[in-house]
């Protein structure tokens, strides 16, 4: 195969672009990306009017209530249960602005969704699913009653 001029620029373009893309992957991967937020009609639950509502699904639900600078609350939730965090909208001075989960024993496994603090007056609604090999969080905003 003779070597040209145009097919070491052609050559050279398409191995620019494959590195742009390998890069973009590894970024986009090594980031923490936070679901968009889902908004739903459907009010809180009466008696826990403030409160974020979390269920595991059949593991270990490792919840993280975080504020910009990473620190907050970890509460884990057993298989099948349900927990309402009061703390959603903060205690005192301390703001979280971000929810993330964790499935398995370990509270330090990999954060597998995060999802966006909602506004004081609405809550969030959390339910996990799938296995812990395979964990599915799904999140919803609701408005407070």
């Amino acid at each position: 195969m003779k070597f040209t001029a145009k097919r070491a620029v052609v050559s050279a373009v398409a191995a620019g672009a494959a590195v742009v893309a390998i890069g973009a992957t590894v970024v986009a991967t090594a980031a923490d990306p936070v679901a968009p937020e889902v908004v739903v009609a459907t009010p809180a639950e009466a008696g826990h009017e403030n409160e974020g509502k979390y269920t595991a699904g059949d593991y270990v639900l490792h919840v993280h209530e975080l504020n910009d600078d990473g620190e907050g609350m970890n509460t884990a939730i057993g298989p099948g249960t349900t927990y309402y965090s009061k703390t959603l909208h903060g205690a005192g001075t301390w703001r979280p602005t971000v929810v993330k989960f964790s499935a398995g024993r370990d509270a330090d496994a990999p954060i597998v969704f995060a999802y966006p603090v909602p506004a004081p007056g609405r809550i969030v609604d959390c339910a996990a699913s799938g296995t812990e090999a395979a964990p599915q969080v799904r999140c919803e905003t609701k408005p407070a009653r």
